[in-house]
């Protein structure tokens, strides 16, 4: 899960080896510690915006329309 970083601090991301945690940034915590980082650390969540649209049809011919200028 991707946290948000709010004080200095060192964690173990899988419980053997430490890694600095440095505030104001935002980076993925693993299941094993995130429990444990209420006082360092909040979860970001994001809204994606979609740019890239599909269109799905049953495959049926369709007139194009004329763009106008």
């Amino acid at each position: 899960m991707l946290f948000k970083i709010l004080h200095d601090f060192r964690g173990s991301q899988d419980g053997s080896v430490s890694t600095d945690f440095k505030a104001g940034t935002e980076v993925e915590i693993s299941d094993y510690l995130a429990p444990h980082v209420a006082e360092w650390a909040r979860p970001v969540s994001h809204v994606v915006e979609v740019q890239n649209k599909a269109i799905i049809t049953d495959g049926a011919p369709r007139k194009r329309e004329k763009a106008h200028r």
